[in-house]
C-alpha cells in the first residue's frame, strides 16, 4: 500500500511538474508571438514584459495574463509610445483550443495610457491605423471574409478566433497635439464594450481581430478628443511654434479627426 501511494504521489509530482513546464513554454512562446505578431500587425515595435497562463482554471476556461504591454511610437514622434498597458486579462474557451477556432471569452484591458501626438504630418495614432489597414487589408469585414482553404503544400489554415467580448476600462488619453507642449492634456477615455468579433464568418484571423479591436480604440479615442475641445492650445507661446506651422499643423489632425469620425 505505501508503495502504491508513493507511485500516485510520483506521478502526480511528474504530472504537475509536465504542466508548469507546458505553461512556461506556452508563456514564452506566447511572448514571442505577441512580440513578432504586434510589429508586423502594427508597424511599430511591440514588446511584452511578461505572460502568465494558467492551464489549471476552473471550469472549462483557461486564464491568461499579460502584463507591461508596450505599443511604440512611429518614427519621426517625440513621445514614448502610442500605449501601455499595463495589464491585459484574457478568458479563453478550453475546449476549443484545438479545433479551427479558437473561442476567446473575454479580453479585458485595465488601465491603459494612451498618447495621442499630433504633428504636421497627422498623429502618431494615425499612422498607426495606416499601417494596420496595409498589413490586413482595407475591407476587415467579418461578413464578407472568405472561409480559409488548405495552403497548396497541404499545410492545415491559420487558426481563426471568435473572441466573445473585448472590454477597455479606466483608460487615459495624454494628449500632445504640438512639438513642444511643455506638458501633455489628460483626457478620461469612457469605458467602452465590443462584442462578438469573428462570429457572423464562423471566426477571424488573429491579425484581423487585432485590427478591428485597435480600430475600434482609436475611434473612442477620436471621439474623446474631439469632445474635449481641446484640439487648439490657448497659448500659442508654449508650444514655441509659429502661428503659420500651428495652422498646418492644427488642420492635419483636425481633417484626421473628422476622418476618424465619419469613416465610421
Amino acid at each position: 500500500m505505501k508503495f502504491f501511494l508513493r507511485f500516485i504521489f510520483l506521478v502526480s509530482l511528474l504530472a504537475f511538474i509536465g504542466l508548469l513546464v507546458l505553461s512556461m513554454s506556452i508563456n514564452a512562446l506566447v511572448k514571442t508571438g505577441v512580440e513578432t505578431m504586434g510589429p508586423k500587425v502594427l508597424g511599430v515595435p511591440v514588446t511584452l514584459e511578461d505572460v502568465d497562463i494558467s492551464l489549471l482554471s476552473g471550469g472549462t476556461d483557461m486564464g491568461a495574463s499579460l502584463d507591461q504591454l508596450v505599443i511604440k511610437n512611429p518614427e519621426g514622434y517625440e513621445t514614448d509610445y502610442a500605449f501601455s498597458l499595463p495589464n491585459i486579462r484574457v478568458r479563453v474557451d478550453r475546449n476549443s483550443v484545438l479545433t479551427d477556432t479558437v473561442v476567446i471569452e473575454e479580453v479585458l484591458i485595465d488601465g491603459p495610457a494612451i498618447t495621442f501626438e499630433g504633428s504636421l504630418m497627422g498623429s502618431n495614432l494615425g499612422d498607426i491605423q495606416d499601417n494596420v489597414k496595409r498589413s490586413t487589408g482595407a475591407d476587415s469585414d467579418d461578413k464578407v471574409e472568405e472561409k480559409a482553404e488548405k495552403h497548396e503544400d497541404g499545410e492545415e489554415p491559420e487558426k481563426k478566433v471568435h473572441i466573445k467580448l473585448v472590454t477597455m476600462m479606466n483608460a487615459k488619453i495624454n494628449l500632445s497635439l504640438f512639438g513642444g507642449q511643455t506638458e501633455a492634456i489628460e483626457l478620461i477615455l469612457p469605458d467602452f464594450e465590443l462584442r462578438d468579433i469573428g462570429k457572423d464568418a464562423g471566426g477571424t484571423s488573429f491579425q484581423k481581430a487585432s485590427a478591428k479591436i485597435f480600430d475600434a480604440i482609436y475611434v473612442a479615442i477620436i471621439q474623446a478628443v474631439t469632445k474635449s475641445g481641446k484640439l487648439i492650445p490657448k497659448s500659442l507661446e508654449q508650444f514655441g511654434k509659429t502661428a503659420e506651422e500651428l495652422g498646418k499643423s492644427a488642420e492635419k489632425v483636425g481633417k484626421e479627426l473628422l476622418k476618424g469620425l465619419f469613416d465610421k
